[in-house]
């Protein structure tokens, strides 16, 4: 498209526009700036100008004046993809992504082969969890220009987020396989590969490559957090806490891997670093508001409610804006008994974030420990009405519902029906449940390495497995799901058709795993009681158990259902005790409370626990 220059003092701008230009090749962006802003006095709807303004106020860090600029230049002159592209780029470091969307959208539908904004517009997509739309991009701009390796890249990024890490796989090694020219193409190449072979459980590959990656191109961001997840993958814990050091090291405000690091420390009973990292990050980026927060969330898990107190007050005042420091101060005074101050700290984050879901479960609980079932009802249905499949809200609705001795609640947590006792039978090759169950606790022995349990769980005294158990090669636990899979399928098959029950309105006979996990307790161990946030149906299956559950009297290591782990004023709190056997599966809905009674021997007791959701995909 020509320019057409009908406005006065368009030939001076030209001029002024091509010095500017040069100005720029010297990296004299002032002298530019002063250039162009002469241009604009000239030609005030000098399409060229106000585009190069843009696009340096954007490189000046000016993201506001140079999304103007860049709306001026197509006011001026529209139907340019170009300007809508760089104009996306802008709206996307402002996070106003459904606006970036649309620019890129129009981009390439005024020039289909623009193969940098069909990846950009993937780049994009995949920000707002639009994964399938993202792909359709990335295969758009490998249409127009085949050999676009950052095609490639993100589109195995994009199979991954779609659990296709096989198909990711394929197209990486491929890649690879045509010699890109540059040493970091193959590093960053081959450090994806590694993240889908660690998807496919392809752990001892993974690390190879990752260790290839670090000998090509040492200071590649990520590889060092990634080598750390595949060591623990691996069993390896000290090494991947070293490895997660590294990452810190490299990127001080590196979230994930501060998390990670300080949850393995924990289990590895290493307290005299645990939470170091972030004091030390802090002493480096004093006002970055997500470090004491992330802090702060370990200390309340921890239960040190007062030392939580003081590091959330210090995110409020680093972050006055943000919602998170409010529901973690509320978390912190409900569990002190200062409902008053709880309930204050929940009605100020509620209004800065009003469809967080958890805000507004977590306020019902404070209401319902306070003793307000009605405001606390109220609350919980403000939550579902958000996220109508919230466990934990469908938890506390229930609990205020009880309080209210509302008929509605006896349907939704009848035990006696809802909480479904299996015998699971012996997987073939074994001559009874107990032999197969001795083989398999014997088998779990090499999985529970930590030597106490995660700082976020229900577990105490005792271990947690990493990693899902199910689908991950182990073959005894692999015979024991085939069995599994039947009872599952007998509870669901047992479910009423009923839109307006929490657990059946989501009944459909095909369903997946979310989580699988196996859980040993020691002497004097226990699970408090709790729900299942991700799941819909959950389980407890007993591999192996302590002489304690014997006595039938003291319930020792029974599961129970019905008790909060907090007080509310509801008499008889626990509704129904199962007594474990080897060989037991027990069902239930993941809403629905329930913990165990502890226990005293020196036996452990070992169980296998899963969450089953309705599957999405077949």
């Amino acid at each position: 498209m020509t320019e057409e220059r009908t406005e006065p003092g368009s030939a001076e701008a030209d001029t002024l526009v091509q010095q500017a230009l040069a100005q720029l090749k010297q990296n004299q962006a002032d002298r530019a700036g002063e250039l162009l802003s002469r241009a604009l006095i000239s030609a005030p709807r000098h399409a060229r100008a106000l585009r190069l303004m843009g696009a340096l106020r954007h490189l000046q860090d000016r993201p506001d004046e140079a999304e103007e600029f860049y709306r001026q230049s197509l006011l001026a002159e529209p139907g340019r993809a170009q300007v809508h592209h760089e104009l996306a780029s802008v709206l996307k470091q402002l996070n106003r992504l459904d606006e970036a969307v649309a620019e890129l959208r129009e981009a390439v539908r005024l020039k289909s082969n623009y193969a940098e904004a069909h990846l950009d517009l993937a780049i994009v997509l995949s920000l707002q969890s639009e994964h399938e739309a993202a792909v359709k991009s990335c295969r758009d701009a490998l249409r127009v220009q085949p050999n676009y390796l950052a095609a490639k890249q993100m589109l195995a990024a994009e199979l991954c987020e779609l659990n296709q890490p096989a198909a990711a796989e394929k197209l990486l090694r491929q890649t690879l396989s045509a010699a890109p020219r540059d040493f970091r193409q193959t590093a960053a190449l081959e450090h994806n590969l590694a993240t889908s072979l660690n998807m496919q459980r392809r752990h001892a590959e993974a690390l190879q490559l990752f260790e290839s990656v670090q000998a090509r191109a040492p200071d590649m961001p990520a590889v060092d957090y990634n080598r750390a997840n595949t060591l623990q993958y691996l069993g390896r814990l000290e090494e991947a806490a070293e490895s997660y050091r590294r990452a810190i090291a490299r990127d001080p405000l590196q979230l994930t891997a501060h998390r990670d690091l300080n949850h393995l420390l924990y289990r590895l009973g290493i307290d005299e670093n645990w939470l170091q990292s972030y004091d030390d990050a802090a002493a480096l980026h004093p006002d970055v508001a997500e470090l004491v927060l992330d802090k702060a969330n370990f200390l309340l898990m921890r239960r040190d409610y007062a030392r939580a107190c003081e590091a959330f007050e210090q995110a409020a005042r680093l972050a006055p804006g943000g919602e998170s420091a409010h529901v973690g101060l509320g978390l912190c005074l409900t569990e002190m008994g200062e409902f008053d101050r709880a309930i204050r700290e929940y009605e100020i984050a509620i209004p800065m974030a009003p469809d967080n879901a958890n805000s507004w479960r977590q306020y019902g609980e404070a209401l319902l420990r306070q003793g307000d079932g009605r405001a606390s009802l109220k609350a919980a249905e403000h939550a579902l009405a958000i996220a109508p499949h919230d466990q934990v809200a469908l938890a506390v609705w229930g609990l205020a519902l009880r309080m209210l001795r509302d008929p509605r609640e006896d349907d939704i947590n009848d035990v006696n029906t809802l909480v479904r006792v299996y015998d699971i039978p012996q997987p073939a090759g074994y001559a009874d449940v107990e032999s197969f169950n001795r083989d398999l606790n014997t088998y779990l022995d090499r999985l529970h390495t930590d030597k106490r349990e995660f700082v976020d769980q229900t577990l105490r005294a005792g271990t947690q497995t990493f990693d899902n158990l199910f689908g991950a090669g182990h073959v005894p636990v692999d015979k024991l799901q085939a069995c599994i899979d039947t009872a599952v399928a007998d509870y669901i098959g047992q479910m009423r058709a009923d839109d307006t029950h929490p657990l059946f309105a989501r009944r459909q006979a095909s369903f997946s795993y979310a989580a699988s996990w196996s859980s040993r307790l020691h002497d004097c161990g226990f699970h408090t009681n709790h729900v299942h946030s991700k799941g819909w149906i959950s389980s407890a299956y007993y591999v192996a158990l302590p002489d304690a559950v014997e006595k039938a009297g003291a319930k020792e290591g029974w599961i129970k259902f019905g008790e909060p782990y907090f007080a509310c004023g509801i008499d008889t709190p626990i509704r129904r005790v199962v007594q474990p056997r080897v060989g037991m599966l027990v069902l239930f809905p993941s809403y629905m409370w329930h913990g165990t009674v502890p226990f005293r021997s020196q036996q452990s007791r070992t169980t296998i626990a899963f969450d089953v959701v309705p599957r999405t995909r077949d």
